[in-house]
């Protein structure tokens, strides 16, 4: 008879620790506020349903047929103030915001840099108003005047739709190219029929980057650099939305090794 205790089996852990996945997606993410922008004015458009005819040629057309009609030619300012005009106007103004940014990169420095200049350039011009006493408020006017930008509600809902329809491709295709972060390892996910690569994370050092600050107070986006040893090459993964949440998880995988105990049944178990 055998009186030995039973020893205890280790625990079979069925869900483990999938790691983290990183996506780096392209520039063409930051274009969200002209999708905004373009459903706004589809949709202020359909609601004041009015004519994106000029308002100047029509009223000279009217005078032309009928002299005594009594039609008033509106001036360039009111014209400028109609609604279809100033929806045209914030669009393409958003729009051109919107390039900008995606354009140029604008670090902490750069940032507070063009800020200090402007408020500068817009005290010059008003302390040349009052000290020579200018009315500066005329060519502004006339620039104004001189801007008239309409498009129907069709023009604004397509624009809208494309932007959608990509944002979808992007959003597929992101699954194409990605990189999943384990206790033990880092695999990198890359082809239409899913290569790996494996990578250590034995002393893996990572920093984060915030080389455009619009970026980041937009979608939170950075920069990821991770350092694996033994490799000439860094990782950079740039666009990486929510960089300081992505950076508090690696913190945590890093901060733990796994380490798992096979027993004899799991290895002879099919």
């Amino acid at each position: 008879m055998n009186d030995d205790p039973k020893k205890p089996q280790a625990p079979v852990v069925k869900d483990r620790d999938k790691g983290l996945r990183i996506f780096s997606y392209p520039k063409f993410i930051f274009v969200f506020p002209t999708f905004v922008a373009a459903l706004i004015c589809g949709i202020g458009m359909s609601m004041i349903q009015e004519d994106t005819t000029d308002p100047i040629r029509v009223a000279k057309a009217e005078l032309k047929k009928s002299p005594d009609s009594g039609v008033t030619v509106p001036t360039k300012i009111e014209r400028f103030e109609t609604k279809p005009n100033l929806f045209g106007v914030f669009f393409l103004g958003v729009f051109a915001f919107n390039m900008l940014f995606m354009a140029l990169d604008f670090p902490r420095f750069t940032l507070i840099a063009v800020g200090l200049l402007g408020l500068f350039g817009l005290f010059f011009v008003l302390w040349l108003g009052a000290q020579f006493d200018l009315d500066l408020l005329r060519p502004v006017t006339a620039i104004l005047g001189s801007v008239y930008a309409v498009a129907n509600k069709g023009f604004y809902f397509t624009f809208a739709g494309i932007i959608a329809v990509l944002y979808a491709v992007v959003w597929v295709t992101r699954w194409l190219d990605y990189w999943e972060v384990m206790p033990n390892e880092i695999l990198h996910h890359h082809g239409p029929l899913s290569d790996l690569e494996r990578y250590p994370t034995l002393n893996l050092k990572f920093d984060k980057e915030i080389p455009d600050v619009l970026e980041y107070l937009f979608l939170g986006s950075g920069r990821l650099v991770m350092h694996v040893a033994d490799e000439r090459k860094s990782i950079v993964l740039e666009n990486v939305l929510f960089i300081n949440s992505k950076e508090d998880a690696l913190k945590r995988i890093m901060g733990r090794l796994e380490v798992r105990v096979t027993t004899d049944k799991e290895m002879q178990s099919p």
